[in-house]
């Protein structure tokens, strides 16, 4: 194919591509240049608008061969096209853009439309990446099935619909096939998977989010790929039946994730045991009972299992503590049952390890020491008897030279706790990202060798018996630190005004304490609070590379939100939060606080505070809920409070306040009782005002998300 040809093919095949900002991709002659085959006839360009995925084939390039192009590979000497890359990447936090700023970026570069019928005079064309970008539901083309030379065929993430075309069949070279969608918004499906006869020589299947219901031979059509290395039928709609067959005929796989189906009996998992290749499996989100199948005992090569979030009941099978070449190990949320065994120590090449939400009880082994590569431990809500400083004296071995996440939590199992000081062995854990320690019977001071944990960016404690002063070395230890939650224990004494110097930090709750003094004027130190973005902070997103793929491991935290004990995860990094209620705290609310436009959620109930409600509240945009009840405040409801057009939640009663209720379009979604015990009067209450109605005064209109209801 000669220059120009390959020129207008390109463009033709592109034409009616769309970009989410108008970017359109249009033919347009262009001038010869020397190094076409031809030099007859006009050459073809591409016209793109700045800040197309495809700047480079604009026409300003009119000299450039398409070989040269971004996204465009061929033939070093042919010249032949053989690769598109025409993948959209999501974008990733960086911590100096904002998250609005990256997406507006994505959606000026994201694809859609419709794919020209001429993209198969590509004759040798070998991979076609399409993915990670927004179709809009249309239909995979059926023509693509023609590309005979095919062996790469991604479409995943791309928004396709509709039943997938029975003519992939026919790409007998296709070795890659992806047309999965890992955030679940698939809506492609399948009458049967019988056209799979006609791909002998492929590796990678991945249909994830993809309707296999109707299918209830799956299992049958899959088997006759003996080349297949890696499956991937998440959230398939697939059940609990499968029907036998004789022998399986792919046992080369390597990875297999079946999660977020509706399997129930663990003994469809006959032909799972023949898959003694196998280094990942993920059988999660699924209702499997009864004990962990016995159909995995020979699966020696696993790196990583994921069984969690099922209803397993058994105990631990000692067989599944021999296989040695573990790194990840997730059985999370069942109602595993009875001890630990010390033979978990064999483990040694684990890396992340999840026992938590399950029903183990007795002590956690010792031998877990020897886990010297473990970065990840989640124990949280079993049944665990035990002095926490066994478990530290464990964790203080060759564990420490690499823990970052470490999670003791007890959110579930109210009868059982662990229970003893924190000791100073602690301080071993230098790399330690993540401390987890919520409603124990943890008690004494924190050790001061605490402070050399410098990596922590969530110190999550409440609910214990620490006692003490709050630590003034936190406010200059951790400068990475984002949550510090000290609520419900005995600390005393001031608030040190060392902890405004937590830049990065985003949720403070230190309530129901014993604290006394006034509220630090400092606070507008708090910069990743003081604006409406996550940029300042570090990622609540902990990514782990681990094995045979990466390990998304999200941060959480317990949060009262609008009166409501709510746990987050995805949502944590959105979250801007200040509790400090239930302590003897005195004084003005310092004005400093409105600096904090970005907080959505400031309690301060439950003290003495005296004063007025700061007159310019009214700039704290993104306020959602405010208590202020049982102080002392006293004055008129500023009018500026009518301008948070966001807050939905308002509680003002039982302080001094008095005069009219300021008028508000919040106004109907709140009742009487966030305003008795005061002198106000006027709607909701059933006291009239003589004075003039308050007007609302709206001017913030952007929306914001916040997780919690």
């Amino acid at each position: 194919m000669s220059g120009a040809q390959l020129r207008m093919t390109l463009s033709s095949a592109l034409q009616d591509f769309k970009g989410k900002s108008n970017i359109s991709l249009k033919a347009a002659p262009k001038k010869l240049h020397e190094g076409d085959a031809s030099r007859m006839g006009p050459t073809w360009g591409v016209q793109c608008e700045t800040g197309s995925g495809l700047a480079s084939w604009a026409a300003a390039a009119s000299d450039e061969d398409c070989c040269d192009w971004v996204s465009v590979v061929c033939h070093k000497h042919t010249g032949h096209v053989l690769q598109l890359l025409l993948r959209t990447f999501y974008p990733l936090y960086d911590g100096l853009t904002t998250d609005d700023d990256q997406y507006e970026a994505y959606e000026r570069l994201v694809f859609g439309g419709k794919i020209n019928l001429s993209l198969l005079d590509l004759k040798q064309l070998i991979y076609l990446d399409l993915s990670h970008n927004d179709f809009g539901g249309t239909h995979i083309p059926k023509f693509l099935g023609s590309m005979g030379s095919l062996r790469y065929l991604n479409l995943s993430n791309a928004r396709f619909g509709g039943l997938i075309p029975r003519q992939l069949g026919n790409l007998s070279n296709l070795q890659y096939l992806n047309l999965g969608d890992s955030n679940y918004y698939g809506d492609l499906s399948v009458e049967n998977l019988q056209w799979l006869s006609g791909l002998p020589l492929l590796q990678h299947l991945d249909m994830s989010s993809a309707n296999l219901s109707q299918d209830s031979d799956w299992l049958h059509d899959i088997n006759i790929l003996p080349s297949l290395l890696e499956l991937r039928f998440s959230y398939c709609h697939l059940f609990c039946f499968i029907s036998p067959i004789p022998s399986i005929n792919f046992s080369s796989l390597t990875t297999l994730d079946l999660s977020y189906n509706s399997f129930e009996n663990s003994s469809i998992l006959f032909w799972v045991s023949g898959l003694h290749n196998l280094v990942s499996l993920d059988l999660s989100h699924n209702q499997f009972e009864g004990p962990i199948p016995v159909h995995l005992l020979n699966l020696t090569s696993l790196g990583h299992l994921d069984l969690s979030s099922n209803t397993f009941n058994s105990s631990i099978p000692n067989w599944l503590y021999s296989f040695s070449h573990l790194e990840f190990l997730n059985l999370k949320e069942n109602n595993l049952q009875g001890k630990i065994s010390s033979s978990i120590g064999n483990l040694t090449f684990v890396i992340s390890l999840d026992l938590s939400t399950n029903e183990h009880e007795g002590k956690v082994p010792s031998s877990l020491g020897n886990l010297c590569k473990l970065r990840v431990i989640r124990l949280s809500d079993n049944k665990w008897s035990q002095e926490i400083s066994e478990i530290f004296e464990s964790l203080s071995g060759c564990v420490s030279n690499g823990l970052e996440i470490l999670e003791m939590g007890n959110l579930e199992n109210l009868s059982s706790f662990l229970w003893g000081s924190i000791p100073t062995s602690i301080g071993s854990l230098i790399y330690l990202g993540s401390l987890h320690l919520y409603n124990n019977k943890f008690s004494r001071k924190l050790p001061s060798s605490l402070k050399n944990c410098k990596n922590l960016v969530t110190i999550d404690i409440g609910k214990n018996e620490f006692v003490g002063s709050i630590p003034s070395w936190i406010g200059h230890r951790f400068s990475s630190l984002v949550i510090l939650s000290l609520h419900s224990n005995n600390f005393y004494g001031y608030i040190p005004e060392k902890l405004c110097s937590l830049t990065s930090l985003q949720i403070l709750d230190l309530s129901n304490n014993k604290l006394f003094g006034s509220i630090p004027r400092c606070m507008d130190n708090f910069s990743a609070m003081a604006t409406n973005n996550n940029s300042n902070g570090p990622l609540f997103l902990l990514e782990h590379s681990i094995g045979y793929g990466t390990s998304m491991l999200f941060e959480s935290a317990l949060l009262v939100i609008k009166g409501k004990v709510l746990e987050y995860f995805i949502t944590l990094q959105f979250v801007k939060s200040i509790d400090l209620s239930k302590n003897n705290l005195s004084g003005k609310i310092p004005k400093e606080v409105t600096s904090l436009q970005g907080l959505q959620s400031l309690n301060l109930s439950f003290n003495i505070l005296i004063g007025r409600i700061l007159a310019n509240i009214g700039v704290m945009g993104s306020l959602e809920s405010i208590d202020f009840s049982v102080n002392q405040l006293s004055g008129q409801i500023p009018q500026s409070m009518s301008s948070l057009t966001f807050l939905s939640r308002l509680n003002l009663s039982n302080n001094n306040l008095s005069g009219k209720i300021p008028s508000s379009t919040q106004r109907q979604s709140l009742n009487a009782s966030c305003f008795i015990g005061n002198k106000l009067c006027g709607a909701p209450l059933i006291e009239n005002c003589s004075i003039i109605d308050v007007k609302p005064n709206i001017k913030n209109k952007r929306s914001k998300d916040f997780g919690g209801p």
